[in-house]
């Protein structure tokens, strides 16, 4: 059995959709395999990561064709080894009214009660009425493990206490009811 490596390729700059599928062909044509991409495209900007597997072998060919894409910034990471089994993976919702410091706050919570916060998507949404801005919406979606002994209610319950208003679904337990 040959030897498998994962990387992170973090990347930035110029590129079209055509570039990051010519990318992945090449890390399909050397055995490896995207098993997560986070893209974000902001004009003819994009900003993503990528999680790679691909035999050992094959990483640094995979690897200079990144760098070699015109226009694209990459660096490069090693993975660390999954600490929690997927049953420990929590994905939150967290809706508030907009506040200057709340994705602090947010996150402060989360490292104190000691939470590995696998992912996080952050919007701010205006909303509009008759006479303009009405208010100024945050939501976050958040994936996150935590510690054994650390109760999600009570996480739930601190990161409510953040603002008035403050409303906190835990998507985990209402998908598995769905199952």
């Amino acid at each position: 059995m040959e030897s498998q490596t994962v990387f992170i390729a973090n990347v930035s700059g110029q590129a079209s959709p055509k570039t990051l599928q010519h990318l992945a062909q090449i890390t399909h044509k050397h055995g490896g395999t995207w098993i997560v991409s986070k893209i974000n495209y902001l004009d003819e900007q994009i900003a993503g990561l990528v999680k790679i597997k691909c035999p050992t072998e094959s990483v640094k060919a995979i690897q200079k064709a990144f760098k070699n894409s015109e226009n694209l910034t990459t660096h490069f990471a090693p993975t660390q080894a999954a600490k929690h089994a997927e049953d420990d993976i929590y994905e939150l919702r967290f809706d508030s009214q907009e506040q200057s410091g709340i994705i602090q706050e947010l996150t402060h919570i989360l490292e104190r009660e000691r939470a590995n916060i696998l992912s996080i998507d952050t919007q701010r949404l205006f909303l509009a009425g008759e006479n303009g801005i009405n208010a100024n919406l945050f939501t976050s979606q958040f994936s996150i493990t935590i510690p054994e002994q650390t109760n999600i209610k009570d996480v739930i319950a601190e990161l409510e206490a953040i603002t008035q208003g403050t409303r906190v679904i835990d998507v985990t337990s209402i998908l598995s009811k769905e199952e």
